[in-house]
């Protein structure tokens, strides 16, 4: 079974992966962007609590820098 962590982890590499692409070049707002999601994985892998209500927050924030990343500035147009 695949805890939380081992989760966030997951998902921290793949950011470290995609930032340490020189193959692709972002924009300086989307560098920033992928920097703060890494910010925000980071604090949440080292975080002790995983339900704490303090964490779905985070969670949804940055589940929305991830669409905004994906150029989803409306989360209407998914539906």
């Amino acid at each position: 079974m695949v805890t939380n962590k081992q989760r966030i982890d997951k998902l921290q590499d793949g950011v470290k992966s995609i930032l340490a692409k020189s193959g692709y070049a972002f924009s300086e707002e989307d560098k920033a962007l992928l920097e703060l999601i890494l910010v925000e994985l980071e604090e949440m892998s080292n975080s002790e609590k995983d339900n704490s209500p303090d964490q779905t927050l985070k969670i949804l924030s940055l589940l929305l820098r991830f669409l905004k990343f994906f150029g989803v500035d409306n989360i209407s147009e998914l539906f």
